[in-house]
């Protein structure tokens, strides 16, 4: 297959090396390893359309800040991205495989990449539409004022085990004339939400200095799907109506299955970390998709190359 792969000026220190979104859509396409156990493909409609909210009305998404990136996601991460890019189209199995290489993950990259964007950095949400976890947080260690330590210790355990039940379930509330929604983190793992958690206490300043940080392994792809997951499909359906110019005009939110056939790597990495550049005689903005500047650019990477190797499938 002949792909023509080359360099492009905006992910040139980070990546390396970058395809054309055609070539990567059809690497994935002749691919025949099987999806990763923890990894699957996205289907249904962004948060938004579920709760029939516009993306003018309401801050989900739009809370993260646009402080510099502060991943702690190791060097191997990285390593994995880049050979990934550089073996696409070459041989789809050893791209594969690099994407599925296993390295540690904290809770404070689990919570940057599928919480921070509605929370925020500190985690202060925006109330009443997006509570503070703070409080929340505090829960998960026991009171050092609680006399009866053992009490502290189970109610610890019983805030746990609530924050795993809405990580796992979502839940509405809906008080006056504002609607609380949290939507559901189903495809965290027990490990995620446990490493989640332990720094939830760090942001909740509850977290002793003695704790060790607790850490799972995650693969490039798995990385991936958290951005998709956890910020994307806060304003874009898995499947649905393709983008375009005109699409882009009239204010529409494109579907995510169609991005890796739509625009390129480096083009997706731009608009995600730095806003869309508009087009000259443009009448309006081109985009009023927010900023999201404290992801990286590998970090992107690995959501676009998730979109391509898992490809969004329909609701059943």
């Amino acid at each position: 297959m002949n792909t023509n792969p080359h360099r492009r000026a905006a992910l040139v220190l980070l990546l390396a090396i970058s395809l054309p979104a055609v070539a990567v859509a059809q690497a994935a396409a002749s691919a025949t390893a099987p999806s990763p156990a923890n990894s699957q493909p996205l289907s249904g409609p962004s948060l938004l359309r579920s709760l029939a909210l516009t993306d003018v009305e309401n801050p989900f998404g739009r809370l993260g800040g646009d402080g510099p990136p502060r991943s702690s996601l190791p060097q191997a991460f990285a390593d994995s991205v880049r050979k990934a890019l550089t073996q696409a189209g070459y041989r789809d199995e050893a791209a594969l495989q690099s994407l599925r290489a296993t390295f540690p993950v904290s809770g404070a990259d689990i919570y940057r990449l599928n919480c921070r964007s509605c929370h925020g950095p500190a985690g202060a949400g925006k109330p009443p539409a997006i509570a503070s976890i703070i409080g929340p947080a505090r829960a998960l260690a026991p009171a050092r004022s609680e006399p009866n330590p053992e009490l502290a210790q189970l109610l610890a355990m019983h805030a746990g085990e609530l924050l795993g039940e809405r990580l796992a379930k979502g839940g509405v509330k809906s008080k006056g004339p504002y609607l609380v929604v949290m939507p559901p983190f189903a495809y965290l793992s027990e490990q995620e939400v446990v490493a989640l958690g332990d720094y939830l206490k760090q942001l909740g300043g509850v977290a002793g200095k003695e704790t060790a940080v607790q850490k799972v392994n995650q693969s490039a792809l798995r990385i991936g799907e958290q951005v998709v997951r956890g910020t994307c499909l806060i304003c874009h359906d898995a499947t649905g109506m393709s983008g375009g110019h005109a699409m882009v005009m009239a204010g529409l939110v494109p579907a995510l299955a169609n991005l890796p056939e739509q625009m390129s790597l480096d083009g997706v990495v731009h608009k995600v970390r730095h806003g869309w550049t508009p087009m000259v005689g443009m009448a309006r903005p081109a985009s009023r998709m927010p900023v999201f500047a404290y992801l990286t650019d590998e970090e992107v990477a690995a959501a676009y190359l998730y979109l391509v190797y898992q490809p969004p499938q329909q609701a059943r």
